[in-house]
């Protein structure tokens, strides 16, 4: 399967995975909402752990580099880590303006009124489940372009990449930025990351 084609795969999964369980989880407010998608993460990387299809605990190696447009390739290998390394920050300002345009937009403008009141919001007539359901659904599918540059990156994938400490680890780095503040999430990651290497 060529890369480009099981991008696309990933995307879809993660897509209709995310709607699956967003309907049900996102009746679900503040902390409960915490527990019930890091419940989810503890059964994925149960199901990857005991499938054969995803390698089983070694998971999935000998993932091929990803030629992209222009001689762009992202892979491990040493020559190109520099050119991954800009790959990488053209993608995050690309989601970033993306995001930023959203945020000031109608869609951001409800988004952020059932972030502030969400009975308030609702009662002004925004359907803040339809609002939370897509906001949950394109968290999931910039997570799964994320992981399918990760994994071409790296050569590989495993269950670890789905442990409990890393979704734990995902949710302080967005408390610690801020809930509702794009750019802050994104210095802080930033910042923590490098200070982790």
């Amino acid at each position: 399967v060529t890369p480009w084609a099981a991008f696309l795969a990933a995307m879809a999964l993660a897509g209709g995975v995310a709607a699956l369980v967003g309907w049900p989880a996102l009746r679900l407010k503040g902390h409960y909402l915490a527990m019930a998608t890091l419940g989810f993460g503890l059964i994925v990387y149960k199901m990857l752990l005991g499938s054969t299809i995803t390698g089983a605990s070694d998971g999935i190696t000998g993932v091929p580099e990803w030629t992209l447009f222009g001689g762009l390739s992202v892979s491990g290998d040493s020559a190109v880590r520099v050119q991954n390394y800009y790959i990488a920050c053209g993608v995050l300002l690309a989601a970033l303006l993306l995001l930023q345009n959203m945020v000031h937009s109608r869609v951001g403008r409800a988004l952020l009124a059932i972030h502030d009141r969400e009975t308030a919001a609702n009662a002004m007539g925004i359907n803040t489940a339809s609002y939370k359901l897509k906001a949950f659904v394109l968290s999931a599918l910039l997570a799964a372009a994320a992981g399918v540059l990760f994994t071409h990156y790296t050569g590989g994938i495993g269950p670890s990449e789905a442990g409990a400490l890393k979704s734990v680890r995902y949710v302080a780095l967005a408390a610690a930025g801020g809930m509702a503040n794009l750019w802050g999430v994104a210095v802080i990651s930033t910042l923590i990351n490098y200070l982790s290497l």
